[in-house]
């Protein structure tokens, strides 16, 4: 067996494991070994190499070359174990390693857990191939990680470089596919088969699309994925998955050359449950990244941290918030205190020129939660009213008077939808606004920057706040 040792292990190569390594080289720890199991990549831009046409040359170009990364250090390949580690030894500080070319035994003296999070799919027939796989990352089929090679020969993922090179070959022969799951890589990998020319059907268990979405503002995305041709069936279920397609529960079959399972991702908590971390949905981790155990962190889509606006528990799932989390990790492992920023969930896509977004909690999510809650919409526009422009749509989630813990008028979250430009800063802005837990009347204290050729006149914040102070008199 191998022996190798390091001042730190980092266990995991994405984007918090990538950007841990590259924070320790900076910070002078030249004894940092990382564990990665498959090729790094920019995961949010899978969808458009398989679609080729804002990357033309296919998703190779999205595959990190570690080598040649100007962001990474030169010398970073050597430090690289591709493998699985399959045991830690949280008291020897030892963690067993399988490589391709047998065990390699490291060890360290500082932990950090960056295992990531798995693909999930039902547990349903046809999902999982008769014989058992082998090779590949691991998914999670109903509450079990499985590997890559285990799913059946047309059912097919979207989170590595080998899953991208897979939809790239299917696009390129299939005549209709079936995408389970509409969040954003579902909608996203639905547009990168339409743009190639494939017939698509979205399959969503939920009454609308797009969970990050309000109902209200899902139907505008809805409409312009039917618009493109995008054949749209929400609240329906899967029931099994046949040589001919996807069958649902109601007997119908969706006929397709695959069915990409877009349907969600689950923390891979296998090994951090073994070796004693403690575990909830993902790993606890405090605001200097540490767990429970000394000399261990964890960071990226594994670990579990607070909402800043409601302070329940949150699993991000965000490769920028990833990379905070990792500089957090890095920073306190070296002696050099530092506190993750107070934060909480967002997104921002666009499907078929469409742009949507949304920060914090919808008014859905906050009713299942039990937080009492009302919505305020505001209209806004691209260009003054005279001019021709793209129309949008803002939306406020507002905790309502009697939540404990919360003040009564607080935005609890932020939706657009616009036909306009890119709303990127704008839900910036209200990731402020959301983590520090700002109120309706705080929205007098945003300036809005009127520009004719870029925005309508009506201020919206004004217009949000003076609804907001309608809703509030009427109780």
């Amino acid at each position: 067996m191998e022996e190798r040792k390091a001042k730190v292990l980092i266990l995991g190569g994405g984007p918090g494991g990538r950007v841990a390594y590259m924070a320790l080289r900076r910070m002078g720890v030249d004894s940092v070994a990382l564990v990665a199991d498959e090729e790094p990549t920019v995961i949010c831009s899978l969808p458009y190499g398989v679609g080729r046409r804002l990357v033309p040359d296919g998703p190779e170009k999205v595959v990190v070359d570690l080598a040649r990364s100007p962001r990474l250090p030169e010398d970073m390949p050597k430090d690289v174990i591709w493998g699985t580690a399959h045991s830690v030894d949280p008291q020897g500080r030892t963690a067993q390693v399988v490589t391709r070319d047998g065990e390699v035994r490291v060890s360290y003296e500082s932990l950090i857990l960056a295992p990531g999070a798995a693909p999930w799919l039902p547990e349903l027939p046809g999902v999982l191939r008769d014989a058992p796989g082998e090779g590949g990352p691991t998914v999670m089929v109903g509450n079990r990680l499985v590997p890559r090679g285990a799913l059946g020969e047309n059912v097919h993922v979207l989170r590595g470089a080998r899953d991208a090179r897979d939809l790239d070959e299917l696009a390129g022969w299939a005549n209709r596919v079936v995408v389970v799951g509409t969040g954003a890589i579902g909608l996203e990998t639905a547009e990168a088969f339409a743009d190639r020319g494939v017939a698509v059907t979205l399959v969503e268990v939920l009454d609308h699309v797009v969970a990050a979405l309000d109902p209200e503002l899902a139907a505008v995305v809805e409409n312009t994925l039917w618009s493109r041709k995008v054949e749209v069936l929400t609240g329906v279920k899967a029931a099994a998955v046949e040589p001919g397609g996807l069958r649902l529960e109601d007997g119908r079959l969706l006929e397709a050359d695959g069915v990409v399972f877009a349907s969600g991702v689950r923390p891979r908590l296998d090994l951090s449950r073994a070796m004693g971390v403690a575990t909830d949905r993902g790993i606890l981790t405090d605001s200097r990244m540490a767990t429970n155990l000394p000399g261990v962190y964890a960071v990226g889509d594994a670990a579990q941290i607070p909402d800043a606006a409601t302070g329940r528990s949150l699993l991000p799932l965000i490769g920028t918030l990833a990379m905070r989390q990792a500089l957090v990790a890095a920073a306190n492992l070296v002696g050099m205190p530092m506190a993750l920023p107070p934060a909480t969930v967002w997104g921002v896509s666009e499907i078929f020129g469409l742009h949507w977004g949304s920060v914090g909690w919808t008014l859905e999510a906050a009713t299942r939660a039990g937080i009492r809650a009302f919505p305020l919409s505001q209209p806004v526009r691209s260009r003054d009213p005279f001019m021709a422009g793209r129309d949008g749509v803002w939306r406020l989630t507002v905790a309502a008077p009697g939540n404990e813990g919360l003040a009564p008028g607080q935005i609890l979250g932020f939706q657009v939808v616009t036909e306009g430009d890119s709303p990127l800063h704008l839900a910036e802005r209200f990731v402020d606004v959301v983590t520090r837990r700002e109120t309706v009347q705080d929205l007098f204290a945003r300036y809005f920057i009127h520009s004719p050729s870029h925005n309508g006149v009506d201020d919206p914040y004004l217009g949000l706040l003076f609804q907001a102070q309608e809703a509030m008199r009427q109780g």
